[in-house]
């Protein structure tokens, strides 16, 4: 995505700045190993980090300013940048002074998508079809979080016709913040789940911090929602309270707005076909997946089209073009050592839904072949970890899958649980993981990778090509 380019009249608007200075810029960076020349950086302290500690690499790479507060620039002797440092009191509240001052200047419409599944994949998805015909703008990865959604929107260019963003969280009142700040004009929550289940109390309470994403919404605004969702007349009190009255619902219901009919699998092309009603019109399209969970992102893709009130049938027939991203189910048809392998790379997150679905995607895959998983533990999930852990055996004896690895301190439950009954082998680290699986590969092995990110399963797929 090409940053925004910001005048020095933007920038001491935006920061509300009393002193007049002539430098432009051409982004916002906050990461020194992507930053690009004429950028602004933004030092954001973290829990390990002070990016303050990173001002002279940012400027060595060709920064035009870089904020910083008073305490970093003293502790960091920042003095001799002085007539390039901007001293702000907060560097991540003036990260949101920029969002908010690029939201105000869109021309186009703003989606907002959070959920505890599928935000990423209906975004990328979004993007792709709506590229050719419209212009369209999106969220790098999965920045969504209270540096990464403003980092997005405060890089968004003004003269765009949709924007769409991820608005993420790890605790109640973070998403209300984000939608403070976005303001979208449409808002989906594509599901709840399990998903960052360590952090809440129950379903309801994830039920109610999602449907923060609203409160940032005029009245005008059109809200999407999963009428599928055991938590859907929460959402739907919640809009009334806000009197948001532009609402539209998807999922397997008669009353759904955006319904689906049927699908069908076509497992010799890894494909599935889809049939919805869309505001009383019959549709079907194809999708180049066989997961059940794509069937229900394409309803919230079908839902987010009409909302913009596009041409339905003309759209989702893209989605036949449309491949799952790396790290999110991507297929990978490699040769390893003389034998033909398949991996599913579903390395990038892991939650015990999203799970689910892709061991029975796996299971679809290839007639009388070996079915393998490769499992890294599932975080956020707090007192209920070792509970959601153990409930995978199941998902996995009914799939007949073959053989399992696991690594991680909660997936060794799952291992003690399974070894009984599946062949299954648990390693300690990466290195030893790797080892069993070249010992063990055979040709025409399918082989699903899913874990959180911090498990680091990419490390391994990378070894095989």
């Amino acid at each position: 995505m090409k940053q925004r380019k910001w005048s020095s009249f933007q920038i001491q608007n935006a920061l509300s700045l009393s002193k007049k200075f002539k430098h432009s810029i051409s982004g916002i960076s906050i990461n020194t190993k992507t930053l690009k020349k004429n950028n602004l950086f933004i030092p954001i302290k973290g829990q390990n980090h002070d990016g303050h500690k990173y001002v002279h690499e940012a400027f060595k790479k060709g920064a035009s300013l870089s904020l910083s507060n008073k305490k970093g620039y003293e502790e960091f002797k920042l003095k001799k940048f002085k007539k390039k440092i901007i001293l702000v009191k907060n560097p991540l509240s003036s990260l949101h002074k920029f969002a908010s001052y690029s939201r105000k200047k869109i021309k186009g419409r703003i989606i907002g998508i959070t959920g505890s599944v599928g935000k990423t994949s209906i975004k990328d998805a979004l993007t792709f079809i709506l590229n050719d015909k419209k212009k369209v703008q999106s969220s790098i990865g999965n920045f969504n979080n209270m540096i990464g959604m403003p980092l997005n929107l405060a890089n968004f260019k003004e003269n765009i016709d949709v924007s769409i963003l991820e608005l993420g969280m790890n605790k109640k009142g973070e998403i209300k913040k984000l939608s403070n700040i976005c303001k979208p004009d449409i808002g989906i929550i594509t599901k709840i789940s399990n998903a960052h289940l360590g952090n809440f109390n129950s379903l309801k309470d994830i039920a109610l911090a999602k449907s923060e994403i609203f409160y940032g919404m005029k009245k005008t605004g059109t809200a999407i929602i999963n009428k599928n969702d055991p938590n859907y007349f929460i959402l739907e009190k919640i809009l009334k309270k806000l009197k948001i009255n532009n609402i539209l619902t998807f999922g397997k219901d008669k009353k759904c707005d955006i319904r689906l009919i049927n699908f069908k699998h076509n497992k010799n092309h890894y494909s599935s076909e889809v049939f919805l009603e869309v505001l009383g019109k019959k549709i079907n399209f194809g999708l180049n997946n066989l997961g059940d969970h794509w069937v229900e992102n394409s309803l919230a893709i079908a839902s987010i089209i009409t909302a913009l009130n596009k041409n339905i049938e003309f759209y989702l027939k893209k989605l036949e073009k449309f491949n799952a991203i790396k790290g999110r189910g991507n297929i990978l048809n490699i040769k390893f050592k003389n034998k033909k392998i398949t991996l599913i790379d579903d390395s990038y997150n892991s939650s015990p839904e999203s799970l689910n679905a892709s061991i029975i995607f796996l299971s679809r895959l290839g007639y009388n072949k070996r079915k393998i998983c490769v499992l890294g533990d599932m975080y956020e999930l707090g007192k209920f970890s070792k509970k959601f852990h153990l409930k995978i055996e199941k998902v996995l004896k009914d799939n007949k899958i073959s053989n399992v690895y696991t690594i991680g301190n909660e997936m060794n439950y799952l291992f003690n649980k399974l070894s009984k009954s599946i062949n299954c082998k648990h390693s300690e680290n990466l290195e030893e993981l790797y080892f069993h699986l070249k010992e063990n590969i055979k040709n025409d092995d399918i082989i699903l990778f899913k874990g959180s990110r911090a498990m680091k399963l990419d490390k391994i797929i990378k070894k095989f090509y």
